[in-house]
Parts: structure tokens; sequence; C-alpha cells
């Protein structure tokens, strides 16, 4: 988010000099910067001890591809906890081990993305009501359902590093 008026007294704000990071939007009023801000986010490729991926469909996204467990963090929260909390959110499983892989921006949305292989134990779903469906993929045929693989795409980043870790 670009701020163009003051969050806190409603003031229109000013372009200033802010050293390093150049023109920032300032308050005269309030005496204070406005740095643009941005949703951080998880996303979550979640995989079974069967090398297999859970594929979500959420109409809301697509009704045509299927993606992995993402969410929004909330204030007071680390990415860890938000990847822990989103999958048992989704699918009703938890996280036995949480594997960092990196940050993605996702220019879309101008939302930064904290991602994460979640390993966890096959138990059937108990879905939210944010998700319509939910499967166990075998990691082979996983590509062909998720979104297309393009710049961006933080899923094929996740399946990549994934198929990294299994053939080593």
């Amino acid at each position: 988010m670009h701020y163009k008026f003051c969050p806190e007294c409603g003031t229109k704000l000013v372009d200033r000099a802010a050293g390093d990071d150049g023109m920032v939007p300032y308050c005269t009023e309030c005496e204070q910067y406005w740095f643009d801000s941005f949703a951080s986010c998880v996303i979550v490729m979640v995989v079974n001890e069967e090398r297999e991926i859970a594929l979500l469909h959420q109409s809301y996204i697509s009704d045509e591809h299927e993606t992995f467990v993402a969410g929004f963090m909330t204030p007071g929260e680390n990415a860890e906890e938000a990847a822990v909390r989103e999958v048992k959110e989704e699918l009703g499983l938890d996280v036995v081990k949480l594997e960092y892989a990196g940050t993605h921006w996702f220019d879309k949305r101008g939302q930064l993305m904290h991602a994460f292989i979640g390993y966890v134990d096959k138990k059937p779903f108990t879905l939210s009501s944010e998700v319509d469906s939910a499967a166990w993929v075998n990691f082979a045929e996983a590509p062909e359902r998720m979104f297309p693989d393009r710049p961006g795409n933080t899923q094929h980043i996740l399946y990549r590093k994934y198929l990294e870790g299994i053939k080593e």
C-alpha cells in the first residue's frame, strides 16, 4: 500500500527525502514517514510420507487450477507459526516437520510469500469452509493440476525444491 494520507491524523502526505530510501510519504503534522506496506503471507506445500502432495481447490481463487495451503500472517505471529496454523485450519492436519523454502514476491497481489514444505502424517482432511475440496496427489502428477509454471509462481519453486530433496 502506498500511503497518500496520514493514517493517524488524515493529513495529505508530502514526499520527503528519507536518507537512502529516497522520497517517502511524510506527514508534516505528525512528523512521521509512512513507508509503503504490504501483506506478509505463507504458502505451504503439504507432503505426506507416501510422497503425496495436498492440492486444494478453492473456487474463489480458480476453477481451473489447484493450489497449496496459503494465508495471511497475523500481527504477533511469525511465518513458521502462520504456516503451521494455516495447515491446521485449511486441512485439519498437524505439521510434523516444517522446512523453510525462502521468500518470494507475488507481484499480482503485492504480497511477500514466506514459503515452506510442511511434512504431515497421511490422514483424512478436515477442510475449512474456504476450501471446496482437497486431494492427496502423487508428486509426479501434481504439476499438471497446479497453476502454470511461470515467473513468480511459488508453487513450482516449492515443487522443484522438494524434488531436489528427494533425489538426495
